[in-house]
C-alpha cells in the first residue's frame, strides 16, 4: 500500500534501510521520519542498531549541483527578482481560483544503480474538494469532509471533518501527511504569500532568488536556508507550473551530500472536472485516525522460533518447498530491485552462496524478492538478477505473503533457518561484514562441521 511521504524522507530511506514503500500508510510514515530503523541482530541474538558508513555513501551519491548555478548575475537582480515574485503570485491566484484543475505529477529520484520513479493524480474541484491518487491510495476532499482509502484495507477508511482547509487538515487530523506536489498549498494559499506553497518534499524555500525567462517558459529560482534550492518552471501564457527541480540534502544524510528530485506536471484548467469528485466507501468501516487504518507494526520472528514454510517458485520456474529442505541449513534474503540497501547486499549473500557450493556444505541459499512494484515486475526482478549473474537462485514473493509469516515491514532482511527448522539467526539492513557472520552461523547450526 502505498505511503505518501515528503521525498526528502524517501532518499533518507535509501541512505539508511529501506523500510518498505509498499505498506498500509502510517503517520507521516516517512522512513527516516516515523518508521525507525528495524533492529539487527548480532552473533549472539541481541539486537542492536545498524551501521552507517557516512563516507561511502557520500563516494556512492554524486553530489548535485545547485539550480541557482543556471542562473546568471542578470537573473538574479532586484528587477529580476521582482518580476519572478509576480509571476509567483499570479501562479497561487490561478490555482487557487480556477474552477477545477486536473493534473499527473510525475517524480524522479536518481540512486546509484537506480531510478525511483512514481506518479500521482491531483484533481481540484470547488473551492477545497479535490482528489489526490497514488497506487492504490486514495484521498478525497468533499462535503466538508476527507476520507482516506486504500484498496488493500478493504474493511477500513479514515473520515475527518475539514478543518479551514485540506493541507491543515492533513496537519492537524492526519499526522502530518504531506504529498510531492504544491497543489493542495497553491489551492489554500492567501494572497502575498504563494512561496510558502512550495515548502514541500522536505525543503522550505522562503525566498525568491532568481527569474529568467525564454521561449513563454519562465524559471524562478526559490532558496532557504539549508543546502538545497527548487526550480519552478511554468508556462508564461496560462500561469500554471510545468516541472519543478529540487536539490536538496536529505535529513540525516552524510555532509555536503546532495540529491536532485525531478517533478513534471501536465495541468489542465477547465470550468468543470469531467467526473465529479465522489467516495464510495461501500462496505468499510470509518475511522478517525490513521492509526486505526493501520495494523500494528509486525515484530519480526524470533530466534528459535519454527520457520514459517512456504512453496515458492524460483527464477527458472521451479517449486521449492522450503519443508523439503528439512536437515539442511537454509538462508533467505529478502530483497527488491527498488532497495538500495538490498543492491549493495545481495553480493554479500552471493559470495556465501559460492562458499557453501565451493566447500560442499549441506545448505541452501535463496533470494526471496519482494513488494516489486510495475507491470512488470516480474521481468524486472529476473533481469536484474541475470544482469548481475548471481550464483543463487530467487524465489518470487511480490505481494509479500511469506515476508508478512516472518514479521519483516522492511528490506533486506535475512533469516537463518536450522536443520531442525527453526530460526537460528536474523539481520535486517545493510551489513559490510555479513557473508562473515553468515558463513559462522551456517557452521554453528551445522554443529561446527562443514
Amino acid at each position: 500500500m502505498t505511503r505518501l511521504f515528503p521525498l526528502s524522507s524517501l532518499v533518507a530511506l535509501w541512505l539508511s534501510c529501506p523500510f518498505v514503500v509498499a505498506q498500509t500508510p502510517a503517520a507521516k510514515p516517512a522512513p527516516a521520519e516515523a518508521a525507525p530503523a528495524a533492529p539487527q541482530a548480532d552473533d549472539g541474538g541481541q539486537m542492536q542498531d545498524a551501521p552507517f558508513d557516512e563516507a561511502a555513501l557520500a563516494k556512492m551519491f554524486p553530489k548535485a549541483p545547485l539550480n541557482g548555478e543556471s542562473f546568471p548575475e542578470a537573473s538574479r537582480t532586484p528587477e529580476a527578482i521582482k518580476s519572478g515574485s509576480e509571476l509567483l503570485e499570479k501562479i497561487a491566484t490561478k490555482y487557487r481560483t480556477a474552477p477545477a484543475i486536473s493534473d499527473t505529477v510525475w517524480w524522479s529520484v536518481k540512486f546509484p544503480g537506480g531510478e525511483q520513479k512514481d506518479s500521482i493524480s491531483v484533481r481540484l474541484g470547488g473551492g477545497q474538494e479535490m482528489e489526490i491518487t497514488a497506487g492504490t491510495m486514495k484521498m478525497v476532499s468533499m462535503g466538508g469532509n476527507i476520507y482516506f482509502a486504500d484498496e488493500q484495507v478493504a474493511d477500513k477508511f479514515v473520515k475527518v471533518e475539514v478543518d479551514g482547509t485540506v493541507v491543515n487538515t492533513l496537519q492537524t487530523k492526519l499526522d502530518g501527511i504531506e504529498f510531492p506536489c504544491p497543489h493542495l498549498s497553491l489551492r489554500s494559499s492567501t494572497e502575498g504569500k504563494a512561496v510558502e506553497a512550495f515548502s514541500f518534499a522536505g525543503g522550505a524555500f522562503p525566498k525568491v532568488a532568481g527569474y529568467q525567462a525564454k521561449d513563454g517558459v519562465a524559471e524562478i529560482l526559490l532558496t532557504g536556508d539549508g543546502e538545497g534550492d527548487l526550480k519552478i518552471s511554468a508556462d508564461t501564457k496560462t500561469d500554471l507550473v510545468k516541472s519543478l527541480a529540487l536539490v536538496m540534502a536529505p535529513p540525516g544524510s552524510p555532509p555536503g551530500l546532495r540529491v536532485a528530485i525531478d517533478f513534471k506536471m501536465d495541468p489542465t484548467v477547465s470550468d468543470k472536472l469531467e467526473k465529479p469528485i465522489t467516495f464510495d466507501p461501500g462496505k468499510r468501516k470509518a475511522v478517525d485516525s490513521l492509526s486505526d487504518l493501520t495494523p500494528e507494526r509486525p515484530e519480526a520472528i524470533a530466534l528459535g522460533a519454527d520457520a514459517p514454510t512456504f512453496k515458492l517458485m524460483d527464477n527458472s520456474g521451479t517449486e521449492v518447498d522450503l519443508a523439503s529442505l528439512r536437515g539442511k541449513v537454509v538462508v533467505i534474503d529478502f530483497w527488491a530491485t527498488w532497495c538500495g540497501p538490498c543492491r549493495k547486499g545481495l553480493p554479500t549473500i552471493d559470495a556465501l552462496a559460492k562458499w557453501v557450493a565451493e566447500s560442499k556444505t549441506n545448505a541452501a541459499v535463496f533470494g526471496i524478492n519482494v513488494w516489486e512494484r510495475g507491470d512488470d515486475a516480474a521481468k524486472k526482478a529476473k533481469d536484474y538478477w541475470t544482469k548481475n549473474q548471481f550464483s543463487f537462485p530467487f524465489l518470487d514473493d511480490i505481494e509479500g505473503d511469506v515476508i508478512k509469516q516472518y514479521g519483516f515491514d522492511g528490506i533486506p532482511a535475512t533469516v537463518v533457518i536450522g536443520t531442525d527448522g527453526k530460526v537460528v539467526a536474523v539481520h535486517q539492513g545493510f551489513h559490510a561484514d555479513l557473508t562473515d557472520k553468515l558463513k559462522t552461523e551456517v557452521l554453528k547450526a551445522l554443529g561446527g562441521k562443514s
